[in-house]
């Protein structure tokens, strides 16, 4: 079997707002095909016609070549070999970045055509399955608007996902200067109050904290909330700053959302002192990569949960993530009920449903998700 071609198809959402925490509005989906018929699909967090770029630029000289022609007339089951292919033969340009964010795509949907010619789901491919179900958390984002407004309608997300049987959840909070660290503290506790003890209770702070010091005030202040980890308290870049913290406060502290490749996870880790690694799958290099950092993870006594903002396909790609790892102990799940978005709840089919709060392991081949075509072509972007 051998690679024919490599095609990236960006997809947005008509009325798009650029003031919008919402990633949902716009993806890229990566196709490869294959002479035996096969194709397989990735998708990144990253720009659409960026992703594109980069997987059409021609090449300019050994260490900058074309991804393309990298792998076209390749064996599509090599898959960890074409990562290393496509990384050694991109370093001039790559490295870090987007590079590694379109590599993560063409990473995916190398996996999903490898278990659809062997007839087996991915996690099976990449050591076989360590639970019979994956747990995802509730990802929730209260509108901003008012305070009392962002009150009331986090009160009701928290009651809507207890009714919808979630075992974990996690509360955006990403609103800057907006409101003042007094008034996280309360909406925090309130949510707690409305969940109860039972649930596992996580938030997202966005980047809230240009110092280790003003997060440890906060995060001291809601240690009585039992959260399971604080997402993204200080800048990405602030290791010394992200250690001085995980020393200072009991509460995990979790991030990587934005990492590409393990040795900008193994930075957050070894320096950073996080508790929690949370590679994007696609955004971190792909399955092989997130392999591998999960399991540099594990080594260091380490949990690893990823990030996951896109449609279902990135969803499907943090199951058999999650099902063959140990450490994977939670995916991030956007609750489509929650955040409406054509590209979360039917740009692929089936979408995965929790059911008691779980999500039991696909069988099918692959990834285990197809496209639906309609859809995506009536969001098929081009700069034009």
């Amino acid at each position: 079997m051998k690679i024919t071609e490599v095609e990236a198809i960006p997809l947005r959402v008509r009325q798009v707002d650029a003031t919008a925490n919402d990633g949902a509005q716009e993806t890229v989906i990566v196709k490869i095909c294959t002479d035996d018929g096969i194709t397989g699909m990735g998708e990144v967090d990253a720009s659409p016609l960026m992703v594109k770029a980069v997987l059409e630029a021609p090449s300019s000289h050994n260490w900058s070549l074309s991804i393309q022609d990298m792998l076209i007339g390749e064996n599509p089951l090599d898959v960890e070999r074409l990562w290393d292919k496509m990384y050694q033969g991109t370093i001039y340009t790559g490295r870090r970045g987007l590079v590694i964010h379109a590599m993560g795509a063409i990473d995916l949907a190398l996996w999903d055509i490898a278990g659809k010619a062997l007839g087996r789901p991915v996690f099976e491919l990449l050591g076989g399955p360590r639970r019979d179900a994956v747990v995802p958390y509730a990802s929730v984002h209260p509108a901003l608007s008012t305070l009392a407004e962002t009150k009331r309608r986090t009160q009701e997300m928290m009651e809507k996902v207890l009714e919808m049987h979630f075992r974990a959840v996690k509360l955006q909070l990403v609103y800057g200067d907006v409101y003042t660290d007094a008034d996280i503290v309360r909406l925090v506790k309130m949510a707690r109050r409305t969940l109860g003890d039972e649930i596992v209770f996580m938030i997202d702070v966005g980047y809230r904290w240009l110092d280790s010091k003003s997060a440890i005030w906060t995060l001291r202040q809601l240690e009585e909330c039992n959260l399971y980890f604080v997402e993204t308290p200080l800048r990405m870049d602030d290791l010394d700053g992200h250690a001085r913290l995980a020393e200072a406060v009991t509460t995990r502290i979790a991030g990587a959302e934005l990492l590409a490749s393990r040795w900008e996870a193994l930075d957050l880790m070894d320096r950073g002192k996080v508790d929690v690694i949370q590679p994007d799958i696609g955004r971190a290099g792909g399955l092989s990569e997130c392999m591998r950092i999960a399991k540099l993870a594990d080594q260091r006594g380490l949990l690893c949960t990823p990030h996951g903002w896109k449609s279902g396909l990135t969803i499907a790609a943090e199951i058999h993530f999650s099902a063959a790892s140990p450490n994977v102990p939670f995916i991030e799940f956007m609750v489509p009920e929650l955040w409406p978005s054509i590209i979360r709840s039917k740009l692929i089919r089936p979408e995965f449903t929790p059911e008691a709060g779980i999500i039991k392991l696909p069988k099918a081949p692959g990834l285990g998700v197809e496209l639906n075509e309609e859809v995506a072509r009536c969001l098929q972007w081009t700069s034009n």
